[in-house]
Order: C-alpha cells, then structure tokens, then sequence
C-alpha cells in the first residue's frame, strides 16, 4: 500500500489468462508457375508487405516507444477475507467467487510469521489447518496461489529498535522491526517448511511483503547505512532462497513486492532504489520472478494506468514499469497489488475515482500491463471493500470489486469479462 501510515495488512505465476493480441504467422503464397500470374503475386505479396507493415505500425502505437509485444497477463485477486474467516461455508463462498464466477487464475495469500510462529519452532496447527482449507479449496477450482512470508515474531526481531521506535509509537516490540542475526536460519526453516509442506498446491512463495516501506521493513535507512532495509532485506532473501531450495520442489521463489513510491528516507525507500541494490549485490540468481505493486499514487488527480506519475524518480506505475524491468530482463515480472479506490482511504492518500472509472481504469491496466514482455501476471486488490465497523471511514479500503456490504461494482464484470 502506498501511505507511510498505514500498517499491517494483505497478502499469487504465470500463465494466460488475459490474451493480448499475437500476431499470427502468414503464410507464403502458392508457387506461380505460370509467368503470366508472377506480377499478380507480387502484387499481392507487396499488399501483404503493406498489410504487415501497418500491423506493426498499429501494434507499436498501442504498445508505446519502447514495449515489446506481450503474450498474456494472467489475472488474479487478493482479499483478506480469505485468511479472517473462520467459516468454512464462508470460505467456499469466496472462492466460489474467485474461481468459477470470475474467473481469476491467481490468488496471494499472506503468511503471517508472528501468527504462525508465535513460538518459536512451533508452528500454530489452527493458523496451518486454516491455510489448509484455503490453499486445497483454491486448487480445487482451478486457481493457483502464491504464499506471501510477513510480519517478524517478537523473539525474531533485533531487540536494539524496540528502543528507537519511528515518530508516534511507544517502545516495546513491532512486527515491522528487522530480523536479528540469529533468526535468519528460522527464516530460512519458514521457507523449507512452505515449500515442502504445500508441495503441488502452491507455484510460488514470495519473500516479505512492501519491504521498502516502513511498515513492513523500520528503519529503511540510518546515518551509518542509507541501504539499511535493502540491506536486510538481501539477507533475508539469501535464507529464503536457502530454505526453499532444500524442500527440493518445483515452487517458485518472489523477490521484492515493492510499493510504488518511496522518498529515499527513514520511512520509505524508492522502488527503483531498492531494486537497484539487489541488483548490484547479486540477488538475481537468489529468486525465479520479481513482483511489485504498480499502484497509481495519486496527486492532484488520480492518474490512470497510461498517464505517468508525478515523480518518476521517485514512483514506479505501470507507466514507467520499464525502470524495474530493465534491471532483471532475464526474470518474469508478477504484479501481485493493484487497484483504484471508489471513497477516500488513508491507507491510499485518500485519492478516489467513480465507480464507472475505476471499471475503466481496471480494463486499461491489464491492457497496459500486456505491453511489457516480462509481465505475466496482475493481481487486483480486493475482492471486496473493508469498510470499518467503529472508526472513520477513511480507514477503509475501497478498491474492491464489491461494495463491503455486497453490491456488485461495474468493476465485477469489467474483471470477468477479461480473457473471456
């Protein structure tokens, strides 16, 4: 999520579910044997020299100056919904939803470590269970998931920043303070337990969610290291890696999952910052895709997915996606967040669109996300609105394809008709 206030929340690789339009290959004329007919074939052979010409023309207008053709982006959804429940019919419901009704191909679902591993060494058997029933229902109808690790337990955090807490909060322990030395091979144990234990039901494991933001990885910077969370987050990788590939299966490993914008801080880091410092350290060979959250930050409008942000230094959308994707143009690239709120959030700068907007805007993503080679997914967040039952309003997330209440947003179709 984009604001710096906002905390703890959600948690999805490829394969078609939206089809771009591929160029299907002509095929070559007939031999004229007659030389009688030869300037009739090169006549039509120059019509078709015309015709594939104003093709590609077509194609790199839709595409933009430097966007390759894609194949496919599959379309997926996040809803915390999933992992809150405690009912199963309620469950059901939801995936009967996601699945069948529209149509989705992926689903990421969050691991939370501090839930799941309150103790250390001992996993919570209700939080595994419920996963469980999740992860099977979800495989049962057809849709692949991918499992997002975070928030750090209390005996894996460094104990020296329950001392140096950011502005506004009391000392004591947080999920979002960085991991200690000595934790990391229980990372690493995280990540062999996952692969190993949901072997064939989930394709891919994405290691920490947002950890350019401060919710998620604090500080992101201190005046000894200006890389301090790029530089945890590498370590944390490494175990990751670790873990996962002694679980000898086929599941994928996700790095980065990064926020859209960052002003290079205490509290936040740039996407292409952060990136760029895993790069230059070597961590490509430590993962199988990248993921971020293109997220359209809004200013003095909400811009939509084919406008560019108002900092390009700063903000990575789907506008300026290239900037990431250059840095690993060997890697499949996952949007595992994106959406476009209908009332004001806080969580999101309190920017909105109409109903009938965010519709649009949601048809226009997966279309401009298609343009890029590298991208093989785009998961949109949420299913549902959250709107809080005490508090302001504001509190809320509402870029749901469904009101909190239940009513269909024109988004709902907007999505089901995708690849359709």
């Amino acid at each position: 999520m984009l604001a710096i206030s906002e905390l703890p929340r959600l948690a999805a690789t490829h394969d078609g579910a939206v089809h771009c339009a591929a160029m299907e290959s002509l095929s070559q004329p007939e031999r004229i044997a007659s030389s009688v007919h030869r300037s009739r074939r090169l006549a039509w052979l120059g019509a078709i020299s015309v015709f594939a010409a104003a093709l590609v023309l077509c194609t790199s207008l839709t595409a933009g100056p430097a966007a390759q053709p894609a194949c496919a982006v599959a379309k997926g959804l996040i809803d915390h919904r999933l992992e809150s429940t405690t009912s199963a019919a309620e469950r059901a419901a939801l995936i009967k939803q996601i699945g069948p009704q529209l149509g989705a191909r992926w689903v990421r679902l969050t691991v939370n470590w501090r839930l799941l591993e309150p103790t250390r060494g001992a996993y919570d058997p209700v939080r595994v269970k419920r996963l469980d029933e999740l992860v099977d229902g979800l495989h049962a109808r057809g849709v692949r998931v991918i499992l997002t690790t975070c928030y750090l337990p209390a005996w894996a955090t460094d104990k020296y920043w329950w001392s140096h807490p950011p502005a506004g909060y009391a000392q004591g322990y947080q999920p979002f303070y960085p991991i200690r030395a000595g934790a990391l091979s229980d990372y690493a144990r995280l990540g062999k337990y996952l692969a190993r234990h949901f072997k064939g039901r989930v394709q891919a494991l994405e290691c920490w969610n947002e950890p350019n933001l401060w919710p998620y990885l604090f500080p992101q910077r201190t005046p000894a290291d200006p890389f301090y969370a790029a530089r945890t987050y590498l370590r944390m990788l490494r175990a990751f890696h670790t873990g996962v590939k002694r679980a000898h299966t086929s599941v994928k490993i996700v790095a980065g999952a990064t926020a859209p914008i960052g002003l290079n801080d205490r509290y936040r880091t740039s996407p292409q910052r952060f990136a760029g410092f895993l790069k230059r350290h070597g961590a490509a060979r430590l993962f199988d895709a990248y993921s971020h959250h293109p997220y359209a930050p809004g200013g003095s409008m909400y811009p939509a997915p084919d406008q560019p942000p108002n900092d390009r230094s700063t903000t990575v959308t789907l506008y300026n996606l290239r900037t990431l994707l250059r840095l690993f143009p060997s890697k499949p690239f996952y949007l595992t967040e994106y959406g476009y709120n209908t009332h004001p959030s806080r969580k999101f700068g309190g920017f909105t669109v109409s109903n009938t907007v965010q519709a649009r805007y949601l048809r226009r993503a997966y279309s401009y996300a298609a343009r890029y080679r590298q991208v093989k997914m785009l998961l949109w967040f949420r299913l549902y609105d959250t709107r809080p039952s005490n508090g302001p309003a504001d509190s809320g997330v509402y870029s749901g394809l469904r009101e909190a209440g239940g009513a269909r947003k024109p988004a709902w179709n907007a999505f089901a008709r995708l690849g359709r």
